[in-house]
């Protein structure tokens, strides 16, 4: 990884003492990308790194005290690349997903001891980074607060003043330094991470889950902010895996919901049917499998985009016990007259692998000015034409065959009273219209909404992603 407004620099091993001092420190995980910045100007790396040292291994304060400093300094700086790089540490320091939720969480800045989860030293030491990060000054109470906290903790030691005080040091020594890190990650937006949000702290688990009366898994990823939190059930677009979310998914679990994501059949880690045939029932039905071995009864929403879209549309029909509402995107109630996927690319992707159509497909998700858009080179398009070009062949033939033969409107749908948001790109040329008008007749006899996201195109979760949030996130809080 490198920065995105100059390049890195690794020398190789042994021919510069200061990287190879660095790569010491470092271990395993070798040069990072804000090394490879540091290093354009070697003497101020070797500094760096030498004090980089001295803060992160040397001193004596608790490792979970240390890392929520360096936590919440990051979350305050927007400082992506930071966090990403110290929530694991945090974790194995022993903060908890519920403790770093609250390191997360700039909106709340309190000076209470009351900062549940937290210990009451991790409370009191969270008020003197914001104090310290935000208004420079220490108030006298915040820092008296945290030196009897500091004297609580080292009840027994002998030397306790002298001791309290080397904490308060170091405490103010960490907090100015990563300040300083986060400020120089910012500035030179390291590994690309600057227009990124913050992640929020969940719990991760991976699932295989079994389709019943096949030999069919599918593989399901788990984001749990709280075992009590409703959930949230996302389905993905033909030729996509479970990274499509990526640019919500943050969003999402801050406002206070467990995320549950697949990978549908024939792509990502999820099995591929043999033959490869797929249908959109099938689709809907596996939804369903996935609440049930998650033990959700209910859902509180289901959303899905594009091929997902439709799948949600299906599921709202066949299994409307199991949510509370859904949101489709940019997708069709029928199977349009004229194949989405035409079948000689099938065929061609046959021959040439799926690869060969990833610039193809990717132009026609995302309008020409979008960062997504192949023909810009930029990080988040080369993102998605790997995420393309990775689908199993036949997965993506399966997928397709699930487009071309379904009626929802021949099932009733517009019978159905489900709490629904429809959502479309402004510039989806495809699909603009037809989610409008099935918005509006749709409309007349049930609980559906409209919204268009302005200036993007088929996958608004994407370039959209900011503006699909609004209107997504009024939706759920309703």
């Amino acid at each position: 990884m490198t920065s995105r407004r100059i390049p890195s620099r690794y020398p190789l091993p042994g021919t510069s003492e200061i990287a190879d001092r660095i790569r010491e420190r470092r271990g395993a995980s070798g040069l990072t990308a804000l090394d490879g910045a540091l290093l354009h100007v070697p003497p101020v790396a070797d500094g760096w790194n030498q004090l980089l040292g001295a803060v992160r291994t040397k001193g004596k304060l608790p490792g979970d005290v240390r890392e929520l400093l360096i936590l919440r300094v990051a979350a305050w700086n927007h400082a992506a690349y930071e966090w990403i790089h110290h929530e694991h540490i945090g974790r194995d320091a022993g903060l908890t997903t519920p403790q770093l939720g609250i390191i997360r969480d700039i909106s709340k800045r309190s000076p209470s001891s009351s900062l549940e989860p937290l210990t009451s030293l991790q409370a009191a030491a969270l008020t003197f980074a914001d104090a310290s990060t935000k208004d420079i000054r220490v108030p006298d109470p915040i820092f008296s607060r945290l030196s009897k906290e500091f004297q609580q903790f080292l009840t027994a030691e002998e030397n306790l003043e002298e001791k309290v005080q080397d904490l308060l040091v170091e405490t103010a020594a960490v907090v100015s330094t990563y300040n300083m890190v986060s400020r120089f990650l910012v500035s030179l937006d390291i590994a690309g991470k600057s227009d990124g949000p913050v992640p929020w702290p969940v719990d991760r688990e991976e699932h295989t889950v079994p389709i019943p009366h096949t030999s069919l898994n599918l593989h399901a990823v788990a984001l749990t902010i709280s075992p009590t939190a409703p959930w949230l059930v996302l389905s993905n677009a033909l030729l996509t895996n479970t990274s499509l979310w990526s640019f919500v998914g943050p969003t999402l679990t801050s406002k206070g919901y467990n995320l549950l994501l697949h990978d549908q059949r024939g792509h990502g880690r999820s099995s591929v049917p043999d033959p490869p045939v797929c249908t959109m029932k099938e689709l809907a039905d596996d939804i369903a499998t996935l609440l049930d071995h998650f033990r959700i009864q209910s859902a509180h929403a289901v959303i899905g985009v594009s091929q997902g879209g439709a799948a949600v549309l299906n599921f709202a029909l066949r299994h409307p016990s199991r949510t509370t509402r859904i949101i489709a995107c940019d997708t069709q109630a029928q199977a349009p007259k004229v194949d989405i996927v035409p079948w000689n690319q099938i065929e061609r992707a046959k021959i040439e692998g799926v690869a060969a159509l990833a610039y193809e497909m990717a132009a026609q998700w995302f309008p020409p000015e979008s960062p997504f858009h192949p023909s810009s080179g930029s990080a988040k398009s080369k993102a998605i034409l790997e995420m393309i070009s990775t689908t199993p062949v036949l997965g993506f033939e399966a997928g397709a065959q699930s487009l071309r033969d379904y009626d929802l409107f021949a099932d009733g749908l517009l019978q159905s009273n489900m709490k629904t948001l429809l959502v479309v790109g402004e510039k989806d040329a495809v699909l603009f219209e037809g989610v409008k008008s099935l918005a509006e007749e749709w409309a007349r006899n049930g609980d559906v909404r409209f919204a268009e996201i302005s200036g993007v195109g088929h996958i608004p979760i994407l370039d959209g992603a900011e503006r699909w949030l609004d209107a997504v996130v009024r939706f759920l809080e309703e």
